[in-house]
């Protein structure tokens, strides 16, 4: 049986599917590139850190941080996804087995 937060996990992880994974790729490693470079550069102005000479740096460096986060949301989200089908699938067929004998 679903709970209420795996009936919402897979309507939304649906909706974020459709469009494939490059899609959701281009999305997610760009706008949380330019998120994640405007949060580290706020945060080296405040800590005392000079921008101008790691202003590539942080682009950089928020690019990477972006892109291994999200592939590996993409992956932990597809392996929930599947996990939560195939528990449903089984369970089903087992109500099936104890109906028929």
């Amino acid at each position: 049986m679903l709970t209420a937060s795996e009936k919402r996990f897979i309507k939304s992880w649906e909706e974020q599917r459709q469009g494939g994974r490059v899609k959701y790729y281009l999305l997610y490693i760009t706008m949380g590139t330019i998120v994640c470079a405007l949060v580290i550069a706020f945060l080296t102005q405040v800590l005392g850190f000079g921008l101008p000479q790691s202003l590539i740096k942080i682009i950089v460096g928020s690019f990477l941080i972006v892109t291994f986060s999200t592939i590996f949301s993409w992956w932990y989200n597809e392996k929930k996804f599947k996990a939560i089908i195939q528990r449903e699938v089984k369970e089903g067929m087992r109500r099936d087995d104890e109906l028929t004998s």
